[in-house]
């Protein structure tokens, strides 16, 4: 009587693990194990392509070694406004720099123009999602306050900034006619802290 000889077959993983080794008779097909799989990285994702070589009948010990495709990974990168609404929101590949959109703007307010000054972080090649915010600087606005004559004539016209108190210049005085004698009143209104243009 003659009895099949038998041979180790052998399924590994890329980096040369076993995942299965099992005797097969000469002559018989190896069932491959359920498709093994493959830690994504931050970089890659990888899919199971296949065993290095083709499974068949068996005639002697065989190994068999997973291989996989990998696939570079994406991840959203946002850039925001201060106040945190999305100005743009973009996949890129992993490593490739991110292109920022045009400067963003904040309306100036009363008090304050504001400028663009960069975003909060640093522009850099991408390893994972991320979020850019703008940042701003803000100036104090200056206004005109300008202190007239009656006759509309300008005694004195300075820039203050808002929220500053203006400083009436020395009372003027109108020369007297036959008729009268003329003594400074005051100003036409109260003089108050600086919140735009303004005419005493």
């Amino acid at each position: 009587s003659s009895t099949l000889n038998k041979y180790l077959i052998t399924f590994q993983n890329e980096d040369g693990s076993v995942i299965e080794a099992k005797e097969y008779e000469y002559g018989t097909t190896p069932v491959a194990p359920a498709d093994p799989t493959k830690e994504a990285t931050a970089q890659y994702t990888y899919t199971f392509n296949g065993w290095d070589n083709t499974i068949v009948a068996v005639t002697g010990a065989a190994t068999y070694k997973a291989t996989f495709t990998s696939t570079l990974n994406k991840y959203l990168i946002t850039f925001q406004n201060e106040d945190g609404s999305v100005i743009e929101a973009k996949e890129y590949e992993y490593g490739a720099t991110p292109v920022a959109p045009a400067d963003p703007t904040k309306d100036a307010t009363a008090q304050y123009t504001y400028t663009f000054n960069g975003w909060d972080n640093t522009i850099a090649a991408v390893t994972g999602a991320a979020t850019y915010k703008a940042t701003f600087t803000s100036t104090l606005n200056k206004y005109l306050i300008t202190f007239q004559n009656e006759d509309g004539s300008v005694i004195e016209a300075k820039e203050y900034e808002y929220g500053a108190t203006p400083i009436a210049p020395a009372d003027p005085t109108k020369e007297a006619t036959a008729q009268y004698t003329f003594t400074f009143n005051g100003w036409d209104n109260t003089i108050v802290a600086v919140n735009g243009v303004a005419t005493y």
